[in-house]
């Protein structure tokens, strides 16, 4: 059998054949599609491809089984420690750096796509990155090391906790840009998600309470009791849509005085929250 007639019976059943022979060989598509007619599969080589296969088949998404996903022009390692980044946080980092900062603080970085990101784009710019998630910090610091070599400083516990907010405190900036894709989705979401996303992506990083909105209601909390968010200072949230309006009302209440406002993604759907704490 040649590679070819593989990905050509394959291929009715999955479009991403290519990619798991790609992923199979140890080279890009354009090899694949250069080889794939003459290439006679060895049986080990047929072994692995079927493998690969059967993976698919029973939903695992494709970023997994390739180790890798696209984000802002990089490729980043991912597995099931860590959420898939999806493109419309490309919008989120891309609001982020039209604002100057001096320190960057992604808070639940995940696979840490927004602080390695914001800190090869920026490299001006100190960067934090703080995780509950021991494993997904490891994949996060991986992620760092290929794209951004001692340029992220982690951290680890839950939203704003004491050992983050002591590290940006003693920065003194009063350029601070916060961002944060936490998760948000409402707990009812699981009933009608894809089983690609609920039985392989980790529930901890997709669903909150309050239909979604408890970590960023926190977040927002916290940030209204520090002493460091104060004027110059910015945070973005990525958020479900649904969420706009009371997410919205929620911030008004807590910083009365600040510029707000609601970003829409590249599909035009309301995304992203933006507070700004006006200049004196």
């Amino acid at each position: 059998m040649t590679l070819h007639e593989w990905l050509t019976k394959v291929e009715k059943r999955v479009e991403d054949a290519p990619w798991l022979a790609a992923k199979a060989y140890g080279r890009d598509r354009t090899w694949v599609a250069a080889n794939r007619p003459s290439l006679q599969l060895t049986a080990s080589k047929k072994t692995k491809l079927d493998a690969l296969l059967k993976r698919r088949l029973k939903d695992e998404p494709l970023a997994y089984i390739l180790g890798s996903e696209p984000f802002y022009g990089r490729d980043f390692f991912v597995d099931k420690r860590v959420l898939i980044p999806r493109p419309e946080t490309e919008d989120l980092v891309e609001e982020a750096l039209k604002i100057p900062a001096e320190l960057y603080v992604d808070i639940g970085t995940g696979s840490g796509v927004m602080a390695v990101t914001l800190a090869a784009e920026s490299p001006r710019s100190s960067v934090f990155a703080s995780d509950v998630s021991a494993k997904a910090l490891a994949v996060a610091k991986k992620n760092a090391a290929k794209h951004a070599p001692k340029r992220v400083t982690f951290f680890r516990g839950a939203l704003l906790h004491p050992k983050l907010a002591n590290a940006i405190e003693k920065k003194k900036t009063d350029a601070l840009v916060i961002v944060a894709n936490l998760p948000y989705l409402p707990p009812s979401d699981k009933n009608i998600m894809p089983k690609s996303v609920t039985k392989y992506e980790p529930a901890n990083a997709l669903f909150a309470k309050e239909d979604g909105m408890e970590l960023n209601k926190k977040l927002l909390q916290q940030l209204r009791h520090s002493l460091f968010f104060a004027a110059g200072s910015s945070v973005l949230l990525e958020f479900d849509p649904p969420q706009s309006k009371k997410l919205l009302a929620f911030a008004k209440s807590l910083f009365p005085g600040a510029n707000r406002s609601i970003i829409r993604d590249r599909c035009g759907r309301e995304r992203i929250l933006k507070i700004t704490i006006p200049q004196r």
